[in-house]
């Protein structure tokens, strides 16, 4: 297994930056902002994805249509992405081991998306890990695509980490949950940011378990927060109410999308104009990369 990734696209005068934040459940609301920009012909040229946000811009990537998008993910719940493995959830005490091993989720990715490499893709994708040994983001730009969107979507204590590159990998949300300064690599004219994160709840907490998940909800919500700032446009569906494993609400959350993504359409419209972007975005040029293959590939029950 290579230790780094094969040599990824070049990308070359990014207008758009499509910037997906983690939050779980909460990424239907992706799709609903992803439906208003599509319909409404804002291009996008680049989608920087991290934790959820990386599976629904990968889907998109995959096929550019937000109805195709919608079919796909509108009557998911958290059992058709993930499965528990209570032998592999004890391990968790002396072993890097989680609940979830990931397979549920690479099954889904598998069967709904027509690329296998990132070269395959449509719009180019750039997908945002943590390295837990480094303590730093890790991008992965190239290669098998489903390794690279399960690492990202890694939630650390449920899921397993995943050993790829020579690194051990989880949830890019830990490093970089709102990853515009990822996106700023790129120089793009402009960065839409959807942030899904939410605000920490302020009432009492009774235990040192509900303190510890507090402190930790803080520190995401802050640096979420710091990284918005760097985004020219930032869309933040109501979405308050709803939690990480929330699945009774999916069409209020891509409502809340589509909602969200409308009140900030004149501010995004305005900024196209005045950077003199077109409306229509152009088709991606392809280029024949060196490939490495992985034995990601799992069978799937039908």
């Amino acid at each position: 297994m290579p230790l780094t990734p094969p040599p990824a696209r070049p990308l070359h005068k990014v207008k758009v930056a499509l910037v997906l934040s983690g939050g779980g459940a909460r990424a239907l609301a992706h799709a609903g902002v992803i439906e208003v920009l599509e319909k409404n012909h804002i291009p996008v040229d680049l989608i920087v994805g991290s934790s959820a946000g990386s599976i629904i811009g990968a889907l998109y990537a995959d096929e550019p249509n937000a109805d195709k998008l919608r079919e796909k993910i509108i009557a998911l719940n958290k059992w058709d992405l993930i499965e528990l493995n209570w032998k592999s959830g004890v391990k968790m005490f002396w072993q890097l081991r989680g609940p979830v091993e990931g397979n549920a989720l690479r099954c889904f990715l598998q069967k709904n998306m027509k690329a296998y490499h990132f070269d395959d893709l449509h719009i180019p994708l750039a997908v945002v890990t943590t390295d837990v040994h480094h303590g730093d983001a890790f991008v992965i730009r190239s290669g098998p695509l489903v390794p690279a969107i399960h690492a990202s979507s890694a939630v650390p204590m449920v899921f397993s980490p995943v050993q790829i590159y020579g690194r051990t990998l989880v949830d890019g949300g830990v490093a970089s949950p709102v990853p515009v300064e990822i996106a700023k690599q790129f120089q793009p004219d402009i960065i839409i940011a959807v942030d899904i994160g939410t605000n920490p709840d302020h009432g009492s907490v009774k235990n040192a378990y509900q303190l510890g998940m507090r402190s930790l909800h803080i520190a995401y919500y802050k640096l979420s927060d710091w990284q918005n700032k760097a985004a020219d446009i930032v869309i933040h569906p109501a979405v308050d109410q709803f939690g990480m494993f929330d699945d009774h609400a999916n069409e209020h959350l891509y409502q809340a999308g589509q909602q969200a993504a409308f009140a900030a359409l004149p501010q995004i419209q305005q900024l196209l104009e005045a950077k003199q972007i077109p409306s229509k975005r152009r088709p991606s040029s392809t280029c024949e990369n060196e490939r490495v293959d992985f034995n990601f590939v799992i069978k799937c029950n039908d």
